[in-house]
């Protein structure tokens, strides 16, 4: 029995073939500015609200007697949470903003490294992608290296 080196393999299931990026249409590009719109409004909306429970509630039991020191420190953590969300959201909001300005721009579905369409697909499932999918993964791949978190 011998054993076969692993250039001599073949692979079982070929590695499966994006399909070629396009230009999107007039109509997905107007479905895209309208659901990143609506997402835009969403955001807003939960930034104004999370900021509005961190003022009413959170401040105010940290303000008043609260209990003990666990009590105190639960508040204090759950207003740190939910600042954390305000923040999250913030960032995203900013992120479907620089798309729609991109999309009103023209470059809109295109990628930022190389110039090529996103495609219509990774634009459905992620409106505000910068990238095509091979660009984000170097990208990410970058990252990781420049992280020290890719493994050997």
């Amino acid at each position: 029995m011998t054993l076969a080196r692993n250039r001599d393999r073949q692979p079982r299931h070929p590695a499966p073939t994006q399909p070629e990026a396009r230009r999107l249409s007039q109509r997905e590009r107007r479905d895209l500015l309208r659901r990143l719109e609506l997402r835009e409004q969403v955001l807003a909306t939960q930034i104004e609200e999370e900021r509005s429970r961190i003022d009413n509630e959170g401040l105010a039991q940290l303000e008043d007697d609260v209990g003990d020191q666990v009590d105190h420190a639960f508040v204090k953590s759950s207003v740190e949470m939910e600042r954390g969300l305000v923040d999250r959201y913030a960032i995203e909001l900013d992120e479907t903003r620089a798309a729609r300005e991109r999309l009103a721009s023209g470059a809109g579905g295109l990628c930022a490294d190389c110039g090529e369409p996103i495609g219509a697909a990774r634009l459905r499932v992620q409106p505000t992608a910068l990238r095509c999918a091979d660009c984000q993964w170097r990208y990410e791949k970058v990252v990781d290296i420049a992280r020290g978190s890719l493994q050997s």
